[in-house]
């Protein structure tokens, strides 16, 4: 039976004492900031998603207006001779007439002359994975030169994917310089850790104690600290994805929280060993804390 007032001792030869005021601030403030990051990322994967889905497939609809119709031969033939345009469909009457009896559903209004009305239109499939900027501007040139007109809002779309390509680098960065400030709130909480128990540190060391062994706990504590904020960062993301889940199910967009939390828990713990790593750093002589 143990004794009452004495402690478990770990490798490194002192007890880790139980979280305190300092430790439990550090760990739900590197939790928010963990939680922050995940918000960003689970942010781009929904957007990725949606864009996603309409770059599966990318399409550019050009209008020629019935009084130009006969240009429309000369115009697909332009439009199929652009680099990077895979292929260039007519759209018939007939599939623009049930396509406007399925928007308007049970209707009276004679959707067939409704649909006769309509500008000639040609579907652009652009070629998979492009990415060019002239490829929409040189369909626009051949468009605006044949009197026809493009579907400014696909362009804009189609701009997105530069666009989250910015997002992305601009989230990386933001999680750098967040990582950096978390592991420093780590190290400044296990350095005051350390400081109170300079006199036992010093006297291990007095004692021929290597580095690591003195390292250890702090090392151990940091690793706890920091896995500990991954993981309350992952449940509260929780609240966030249950909340927006029925919204985004209408776009065609399925949140997965999953995928964060090996990302969040190996994140806040090596940000916990970097932070305990930095706090010991100076751990290298007997004199070294006394010195501190």
């Amino acid at each position: 039976m143990q004794p009452e007032n004495v402690r478990i001792h770990l490798p490194g030869g002192m007890s880790m004492p139980p979280f305190g005021v300092h430790q439990y601030l550090a760990l739900m403030i590197v939790a928010v900031a963990l939680w922050a990051l995940g918000s960003v990322w689970m942010g781009l994967q929904a957007t990725e998603q949606w864009v996603g889905t309409w770059q599966q497939q990318m399409v550019l609809h050009v209008y020629l207006p019935k009084e130009h119709k006969t240009r429309l031969e000369a115009l697909k033939t332009d439009l199929q001779s652009i680099d990077g345009v895979a292929s260039v469909d007519d759209v018939p009457r007939d599939a623009s007439a049930r396509w406007m009896q399925q928007w308007l559903g049970n209707t009276a209004l004679d959707v067939q002359s409704m649909a006769d009305k309509l500008p000639e239109t040609l579907v652009v499939h652009l070629q998979q994975n492009e990415r060019s900027h002239f490829t929409a501007d040189d369909v626009r040139d051949i468009a605006e030169r044949a009197q026809a007109s493009i579907n400014q809002d696909e362009i804009r779309l189609l701009d997105m994917r530069d666009l989250l390509d910015n997002v992305a680098i601009l989230a990386w960065f933001v999680t750098v310089i967040l990582g950096l400030a978390m592991a420093l709130i780590v190290s400044n909480t296990l350095r005051m850790i350390l400081l109170a128990r300079a006199d036992e540190v010093h006297l291990m060391r007095l004692m021929g104690a290597k580095e690591w062994f003195v390292r250890m706990p702090f090392i151990l504590e940091g690793l706890v600290l920091g896995a500990g904020a991954g993981a309350l960062a992952w449940v509260l993301l929780w609240p966030w994805v249950w909340g927006s889940s029925a919204w985004l199910a209408g776009s065609g967009v399925s949140l997965e929280a999953w995928i964060l939390f090996v990302p969040l828990l190996l994140g806040g713990a090596l940000l916990g060993c970097a932070g305990a790593m930095l706090a010991t750093a100076r751990l290298v002589s007997p004199d070294s804390v006394e010195s501190a």
